[in-house]
Parts: structure tokens; sequence; C-alpha cells
């Protein structure tokens, strides 16, 4: 299966944009009337199989490379693409 290996760097962003990146890839927990209801909150790649490898690299298939990037680029973060060859079975 043809997929991309993105590796994003955070490190020149502050904290707070930081927070939004991954919000925005990974989604978060939210928390209202004081904790008494908690809302799981979708990110982009709880609907695209992928592959979190370490922090900062991850694997999607090639046709789902746009979304993140998109999101790279709403945020000013740095990224490299590779393009690798994996098994079917890898990605979930």
């Amino acid at each position: 299966m043809k997929c991309k290996l993105i590796a994003y760097y955070l490190s020149s962003l502050d904290q707070y944009h930081k927070v939004l990146v991954n919000r925005a890839l990974f989604g978060y927990i939210d928390n209202s009337n004081k904790g008494k209801y908690q809302y799981r909150r979708k990110g982009i790649l709880s609907e695209i199989p992928h592959f979190k490898l370490l922090k900062g690299a991850i694997i999607v298939r090639k046709e789902d490379c746009k979304k993140i990037i998109s999101v790279f680029k709403k945020y000013n973060v740095k990224y490299l693409t590779f393009d690798i060859e994996i098994k079917r079975s890898l990605l979930h």
C-alpha cells in the first residue's frame, strides 16, 4: 500500500498553537458542568487510518495526506513528507 510518512516539528510554535495543532489532529476530551459531562471531540486522525510512529511522525494513506497538510499550513507547522510502501495491516 502506498503511504506517506509525515514528520512535523512544533518546536517553532508557542504552547497555545502546539495545543491547537494536536487537538486538530488527534482530538480531545471536553468537560462541562465541572467535569460532570465529558464529550469526545474528534480530530482529523479520528476518521483517517493512521499509524503514529513517534511524537511528530505519522503514517497515513497517500490520498489522506492533503487533509493533514492543510492543518499544518493553517498553523504554520514545519513538516516533511516521504513516500513509503507498507503492508496493508499496519494502518488501523
